[in-house]
């Protein structure tokens, strides 16, 4: 499985800037390896990319220059709101016209953006990222991390770990469980309404 130490000395250190995609299924924790890197990172800017239009970013990047950009679910931007990143990730450039005034700038900026389905991403984009593939987690893995993301300390930690896993093997299920459920009662009436939420957001 791969961690924030396999990145350790890339960017981190490094005067160059360096563009990184992590792709993988859902539920591979690529979101939380994401926001975990804003302990890290000194002027960095988070944004989903299913939110965020090109102007919105252009705007950002212009305003406060970032050192790092930070997208995530990069497959669910459009793609006329991916096509600034090509100058981005190429050259550094960045450029505007809009009501007739132009501005352009030029700055050290490193992507790092993660990804469902890189189908959804143009050629030209995915070449100038690094790929790195997360694969889903074992259950000895799920369940290890499942525990320290409740601090050890809960005692239906194990029946939240093993639950989620056979539902919907989504760490993210198992912190909001975990915020809520005192007693292994509480685990099963929580995952009812989760598997109720599930459906209603299918139909």
């Amino acid at each position: 499985m791969i961690t924030l130490n396999d990145f350790s000395g890339w960017r981190f250190e490094s005067e160059s800037r360096t563009h990184i995609l992590l792709t993988g299924p859902p539920a591979s924790a690529k979101t939380m390896f994401l926001t975990s890197l804003l302990e890290f990172l000194k002027k960095a800017y988070f944004v989903d990319g299913g939110n965020t239009t090109k102007a919105g970013m252009i705007n950002y990047l212009f305003e406060n220059r970032p050192d790092y950009l930070l997208i995530d679910e990069l497959d669910k931007s459009a793609p006329k709101h991916q096509t600034f990143l090509l100058n981005l990730l190429e050259t550094g450039i960045i450029s505007e016209t809009k009501f007739g005034k132009t501005r352009e700038t030029k700055m050290e900026t490193s992507v790092f953006a993660t990804c469902n389905d890189t189908r959804k991403l143009s050629g030209p984009l995915l070449s100038r990222f690094f790929i790195v593939e997360l694969e889903p987690y074992s259950y000895e893995q799920f369940y290890q991390i499942t525990l320290h993301l409740l601090n050890n300390q809960s005692k239906v930690g194990p029946a939240i770990a093993d639950t989620v896993w056979n539902i919907s093997r989504d760490i993210r299920d198992c912190i909001r469980i975990g915020r809520l459920a005192r007693t292994e009662d509480d685990v099963n009436f929580l995952v009812n309404m989760l598997r109720i939420e599930e459906h209603r957001g299918n139909e």
